[in-house]
């Protein structure tokens, strides 16, 4: 059976909403990498928990036999109102030390905010820490305003180009994956009904030959669950080598997990 990665999932929330997909996974030869999201955080108290159940989960179902690691991050939606810059070492360190935690992640702007992009820099500034350690870092960009929000957030990677080589830009669309790409950081894609299409993915990899070998696929499930990883990586519309690259290789050593 063909080995896949998919790059981006919310297990926790996949746990909740869809138990019996989690053998469906197991089933599928399909690891995840589970990335930070937690629905209505109203105080750091509540961050730091949410955080702990999400270390927790990965544990239970690494043990059950999933193939499974994770982000430890604070998502722009996930920001509790009394969180102070000063505050989110302290509350990220002790899950990035977990070596079933492979970086910080989902970090990044939704309305691009200054709050928002304050905490995206403290969190930036903790990746600069970790570049020995191998450590990586995900950065999430919204659904709406993609494309300027996209800008904000590379502007503000322009600051930290050491990262480039451990930095994956996730939800791009053919509009956003070439400026990601050409600033040099990795690119993921998220195929699913609600983002990107198939027929989109095929166009973004005829426009960026060069530069599939940092292109990786996801389906960022959660609440909801989709099957595209999967289900695109078994066909044969494009060369059974390219897909081994958007749907394990990639990932795989951009997370040093090969």
């Amino acid at each position: 059976m063909k080995s896949i990665l998919d790059s981006h999932v919310h297990l926790d929330l996949i746990l909740r909403h869809h138990p019996h997909r989690l053998q469906w996974l197991k089933e599928n030869s399909c690891a995840v990498v589970s990335w930070s999201y937690f629905e209505g955080v109203e105080s750091v108290a509540q961050l730091e928990a949410s955080l702990q159940a999400k270390a927790d989960c990965i544990r239970t179902l690494t043990a059950a036999g999933l193939n499974c690691h994770y982000l430890a991050g604070i998502h722009p939606r996930s920001m509790p109102p009394d969180l102070k810059p000063s505050q989110i070492g302290p509350i990220l360190e002790p899950f990035i030390d977990d070596p079933a935690c492979l970086g910080i992640g989902e970090i990044g702007l939704e309305t691009g905010d200054a709050r928002e992009r304050e905490v995206f820099v403290a969190q930036l500034e903790i990746g600069r820490r970790l570049l020995k350690r191998r450590k990586r870092i995900g950065v999430h960009t919204p659904r709406s305003d993609k494309r300027r929000i996209t800008a904000v957030i590379l502007e503000i990677l322009d600051r930290f180009p050491e990262l480039r080589p451990g930095l994956v830009v996730d939800h791009c669309t053919v509009e956003t994956i070439g400026a990601v790409l050409e600033a040099g950081f990795w690119a993921g894609v998220t195929l699913s009904p609600a983002k990107t299409a198939w027929p989109e993915m095929t166009r973004i990899v005829s426009i960026h030959a060069d530069q599939v070998d940092r292109i990786m696929c996801n389906t960022d499930s959660g609440s909801m669950f989709f099957e595209d990883a999967v289900r695109c990586r078994h066909r044969d519309d494009l060369p059974e080598a390219l897909r081994e690259k958007l749907f394990y290789l990639n990932a795989s050593t951009f997370f040093n997990l090969n």
